[in-house]
């Protein structure tokens, strides 16, 4: 019986060894941080609103990113982030030029994506494509407004948190795909461990309105955000 317990001991231990090793020379788990910038346009129908002009915004976006590596080429990447998209809408009419308003709209957002990988060990290539879902987490505007009397034309400015209401659809969902470039200082593919670099450009584009219309009108407001972010991770 104490035979026997110590062959299953010696047993165990040369299991989780080698299991251990193995991981160490071909690790499937990168974690790390990431942050950078990305800029939002709104793609909104004009219809009614032929008097306002949007144009887009720049604002931060940092997270935590996740990476499993299924095969050589191919891996799951999830992030969850906290990205702030922002926009502005100006008033063309001659009067009103000095009307506007910046839109800015703190998101957490889920990505899950398909990793193809390509190059080399240490510098490698990644195409990325898959959805994303997120929360509406706070909406801030500030800008310009105006009032108007018989003879005048009064402008005040404002800065404030907007309040959600009925309206607004704060669970959002679509698209997300890019590019990215990753370096891996130590070789790690064979090492273990070891900082990895990244770049990566991309793209979220909303398949779910953030504004669920009034009663008698539909007036859908898609977000879409380029995003440019830095990252530095370790490999498991």
């Amino acid at each position: 019986m104490k035979n026997t317990l110590i062959k299953t001991i010696v047993l165990v231990l040369f299991c989780w060894t080698a299991v251990d090793a193995n991981a160490q020379m071909n690790p499937k788990w990168t974690i790390g941080v990431k942050g950078g910038w990305n800029w939002t346009n709104i793609s909104r129908s004009n219809l009614g609103r032929i008097d306002e002009t949007y144009s887009p915004l720049g604002n931060f976006d940092a997270g935590l990113q996740a990476r499993y590596k299924l095969t050589d080429w191919l891996a799951i990447r999830a992030d969850l982030s906290i990205m702030s998209r922002s926009y502005r809408m100006d008033r063309n009419l001659n009067y009103l030029d000095p009307v506007f308003t910046k839109y800015t709209n703190d998101y957490l957002t889920l990505p899950l994506m398909a990793d193809f990988s390509f190059g080399g060990r240490q510098l490698t290539g990644h195409a990325y494509c898959g959805g994303f879902g997120g929360y509406w987490m706070k909406a801030h505007v500030k800008g310009k407004t105006y009032w108007m009397t018989d003879y005048y034309v009064y402008f005040d400015d404002f800065d404030e948190i907007r309040e959600f209401n009925s309206e607004d659809q704060r669970l959002i969902a679509g698209a997300v795909g890019g590019l990215g470039i990753s370096y891996d200082f130590l070789n790690s593919e064979e090492s273990g461990g070891g900082p990895v670099v990244s770049l990566d450009v991309l793209y979220y584009y909303d398949l779910v309105s953030h504004h669920k219309g009034y009663v008698h009108l539909s007036d859908p407001r898609y977000l879409n955000t380029l995003s440019i972010t830095l990252g530095i991770a370790c490999k498991f």
